[in-house]
């Protein structure tokens, strides 16, 4: 067995050379962990925005169901004498209403109830229009609503329903 041993110098390449693969493989792995952690965070948000979107979605069906009822207690509300407003039913009204109203705010359900305002496609349908009657009209109220037949509404400021209104036209 002539086998002869490595000398220093090449004892000294060769674990030059080995720590030189080691650093390579280190620094892969190390890359290959911050692109695996920079996945894993776009996923849990992707996961977090869809659940919020599912979540929206859900809110969002009941509450479009639940609005016509909103209407039937404003009607019902604004039928009443000021005297049955006073009365113990007309108060069971009010706190019905004002109780519905704290729930669905919660949830981020707003009113739009624009009259007075410029008319806008995004929040407004208008079912009615009325010529504009003053003299010497100037048209500056050209598009200003001036009734509203159902109020509209929106839900963390996404339209769930337009506000059907009445509007001056020239």
């Amino acid at each position: 067995m002539d086998e002869k041993l490595p000398t220093e110098d090449e004892t000294i390449k060769e674990l030059q050379e080995t720590i030189e693969k080691l650093k390579k493989e280190n620094e892969d792995l190390l890359a290959n962990l911050k692109k695996m952690k920079v996945e894993h965070l776009n996923y849990q948000k992707e996961t977090e925005e869809k659940m919020k979107s599912m979540i929206y979605f859900a809110n969002a069906g009941l509450i479009l169901e639940l609005l016509p009822v909103l209407d039937s207690l404003d009607l019902a509300i604004n039928s009443l004498s000021d005297d049955e407003k006073e009365k113990n039913l007309g108060k069971g009204y009010y706190m019905i209403q004002a109780q519905i109203w704290s729930i669905l705010k919660r949830y981020g359900l707003e009113v739009i109830d624009p009259k007075g305002e410029k008319f806008d496609p995004r929040f407004h349908e208008a079912i009615a229009t009325k010529k504009c009657d003053k003299e010497n009209c100037d048209e500056a109220d050209d598009n200003l609503i001036i009734e509203v037949f159902s109020k509209g509404y929106k839900l963390n400021d996404q339209l769930l329903r337009p506000a059907k209104v009445k509007v001056i036209i020239h």
